[in-house]
């Protein structure tokens, strides 16, 4: 029974990895995400059930099309593997905990809510890398819903809510800001990571939504740095914040009481 739930996360997070893939495919295309069915890009070749069992059918397939043999992006079992790993983390180190304190129904959807979106940064993430954006019609939908489980008992009050969603994005707005000025370049935050950051700052509050930017920018600055060092990046090329943003909100909440804990002993 140990082994369970973490099985039953593994295998939701698989399930939900394949269907981020086809969000990454399509969102910046603007295609449907209904219509049509899960189909070979190369030849159209309609996938039966049996060939969209996550992991297991691109080991079945030996990664090609059944139909034209053309080989499938390692990204597609990737991304599904990556997304079974972290909701297995989440069951482990947010869910689990909190079932401690025997949580009622109300604080249950929130967690939900959260573990989706926790998860739901992994398309995110690569999205931006992709394409240099943030699609809004994930983003909206969960800031509108991250501002309607406020009102649940057991968690944030609406106004907490409010006062992180302006943490998050005024935040990150400023920032922008104060870079466009610097720099002398338009858009040197994009309005996607501002609203990212709003919807992080409306779920979870203001702590984690500051935590995790300050965790991105330190992050992205050592990263761009060496990749200019080593002339991977040129100068004038920008590099998608969304995926540090990303890596900083994860590991704001998973960390976030340790690091203010030690932030406070510092001071004292």
């Amino acid at each position: 029974m140990i082994f369970f739930f973490p099985a039953c996360a593994f295998v939701l997070g698989s399930i939900l990895g394949s269907f981020f893939n086809v969000l990454i495919y399509r969102l910046p295309r603007n295609e449907s995400i209904v219509s049509p069915g899960s189909h070979c890009p190369r030849c159209n070749h309609a996938i039966r059930p049996w060939e969209n069992v996550p992991l297991a059918s691109f080991i079945f397939l030996r990664g090609k099309c059944s139909a034209c043999k053309h080989p499938i992006p390692l990204h597609y079992p990737l991304v599904e593997l990556l997304t079974a790993f972290a909701a297995l983390a989440i069951w482990r180190f947010v869910i689990m905990p909190q079932l401690v304190s025997a949580p009622t129904y109300w604080h249950m959807g929130v967690l939900a809510l959260q573990s989706l979106v926790l998860l739901m940064l992994i398309p995110l993430s690569i999205i931006d890398i992709k394409h240099y954006i943030i699609p809004d019609v994930l983003t909206i939908p969960g800031l509108v819903a991250a501002i309607a489980v406020s009102f649940f008992p057991g968690g944030l009050t609406p106004v907490q809510s409010i006062v992180g969603m302006l943490a998050g994005g005024g935040s990150l707005l400023a920032i922008g800001a104060i870079g466009t000025y610097v720099l002398k370049k338009e858009d040197a935050m994009g309005g996607g990571d501002v609203r990212l950051m709003a919807l992080i700052g409306a779920l979870w509050g203001w702590k984690i939504a500051i935590g995790g930017i300050v965790l991105a920018s330190f992050l992205g600055s050592i990263v761009g740095l060496l990749l200019l060092v080593f002339h991977v990046l040129a100068k004038d090329h920008k590099l998608p914040f969304g995926p540090f943003l990303a890596a900083g909100v994860w590991a704001s909440v998973l960390t976030i009481d340790k690091l203010f804990g030690l932030y406070l002993s510092w001071l004292g």
